[in-house]
């Protein structure tokens, strides 16, 4: 059998690197993304609102592992579709997971709750689109960068969303966490108009929310991120080692919050380690296994 090896040359590579700091990473990272390695699902619907609809990226090689990944967008609650994230799909479904990548509702149609909700409801139909019986959708390592990561954070500190959408049956094995607010500011120019239905401040603050049943979780933050300072990421991480929950926290100094997330496109991987952490943090907490 031959292999295909991608080579891309340095005028590429300066290019790609340059569309990261001058432009919408994640609106042209995709014509550089080889389209190897998945087969793609486009536009399953998990509800009956146009919004409600995902991707999923089924790895071309067997065995798959046993766990699906479940990657949420950010966006500041307002932009951002799944279709923009074709790079996180490959770089995963290359590394052997079935990948899902979700749309939800946005911001000016809906405000918190409903975003929340929505991933919540995604993930509690995932046994009834990921084909096969394994990974059956029940096991799930849920991501999010951003917006994303802090809907990624309450659902892995409160339990109450997957309850009233009806995923008793999902298990979160692990949270990964790209440059997440973690402390919500609620008076900030981008979260105010998005949360004004929420009376106390700690039930929308993960660092709170925690407990020592959330999932093992994977911290990722850059040191020059303007947007949502390390801080987010630091303080959480220090009350998941309080609460006795395993934890790793990677500060990559010289990232950006928009370039952490496209350090991991396949072209890109030079921009910082994301990738190779990711994947030794899910080896650690036993989720490289793969399906019989």
């Amino acid at each position: 059998m031959s292999s295909k090896v991608w080579v891309l040359s340095p005028l590429l590579i300066f290019i790609a690197a340059f569309l990261v700091v001058a432009c919408q990473p994640v609106k042209v990272l995709n014509g550089v993304t080889p389209r190897s390695g998945f087969n793609l699902q486009r536009d399953l619907a998990y509800g009956s609102e146009a919004r409600q609809t995902m991707d999923i990226y089924l790895p071309t090689k067997r065995p798959w592992r046993s766990a699906v990944l479940v990657f949420v967008h950010g966006g500041a609650w307002e932009t951002g579709a799944k279709e923009d994230f074709l790079f996180v799909g490959q770089t995963f479904a290359r590394l052997g997971y079935v990948t899902v990548i979700p749309n939800y509702r946005l911001y000016p149609e809906v405000e918190f709750p409903d975003f929340v909700d929505d991933i919540a409801l995604a993930l509690a139909g995932l046994n009834e689109r990921v084909p096969g019986s394994c990974p059956d959708g029940r096991e799930v390592i849920l991501m999010g960068h951003s917006a994303g990561g802090h809907t990624a954070a309450l659902l892995a500190t409160d339990s109450t969303y997957l309850a009233r959408n009806h995923g008793a049956a999902v298990e979160l094995k692990a949270l990964i966490g790209l440059a997440a607010p973690y402390e919500l500011p609620l008076e900030h120019e981008l979260v105010v108009d998005k949360f004004t239905s929420v009376k106390k401040p700690a039930a929308v603050n993960p660092i709170l929310l925690a407990s020592a049943d959330t999932p093992p979780s994977l911290l990722l933050h850059g040191g020059a991120d303007t947007t949502v300072h390390q801080y987010h990421s630091e303080r959480f991480s220090a009350r998941l080692q309080e609460l006795g929950v395993p934890v790793t926290l990677r500060i990559y100094p010289r990232a950006q919050h928009v370039n952490l997330l496209a350090g991991v496109a396949r072209v890109l991987r030079f921009l910082n380690p994301a990738v190779r952490d990711i994947e030794a943090f899910l080896v650690a907490q036993g989720l490289a296994q793969t399906c019989a």
